[in-house]
C-alpha cells in the first residue's frame, strides 16, 4: 500500500484474555493480523497485565468496518500507530 492511499476500512480482531483481573475484552482496529497482535500485547502491557497471552486464538479476526465510523482520534492512531483498541464489557 502506498504511504498517501488512504485506509477505506479497518479489520476489527475480537480479543479476549484472561487476566489478573479476570476476562479482559477489547477489539483491536488495524489492517492486518500480525499488527493487531502487536497492538494487543502493547495494550495489555500498558494496563499492567504484561502476562497474559495474547495470540490468534485470543485475538480473532471477525469482520470489516469502514474507517469513517470511527472518530478523528481514532483514524489518527489507525495513520500514525497501525490500529487503535476499542474497549469492550468483559
Amino acid at each position: 500500500m502506498m504511504a498517501d492511499t488512504p485506509i477505506v476500512t479497518v479489520m476489527v480482531f475480537d480479543t479476549c484474555v484472561t487476566g489478573k483481573r479476570g476476562t479482559l475484552h477489547f477489539d483491536v482496529m488495524t489492517t492486518d493480523e500480525a499488527t493487531a497482535l502487536k497492538l494487543a500485547k502493547q495494550h495489555l502491557e500498558s494496563i499492567g497485565e504484561t502476562d497474559a497471552a495474547v495470540t490468534t486464538n485470543e485475538c480473532q479476526f471477525c469482520h470489516s468496518e469502514p474507517v469513517v465510523f470511527f472518530s478523528v482520534e481514532q483514524q489518527r492512531q489507525l495513520k500514525e500507530h497501525g490500529g487503535f483498541i476499542v474497549q469492550l464489557p468483559a
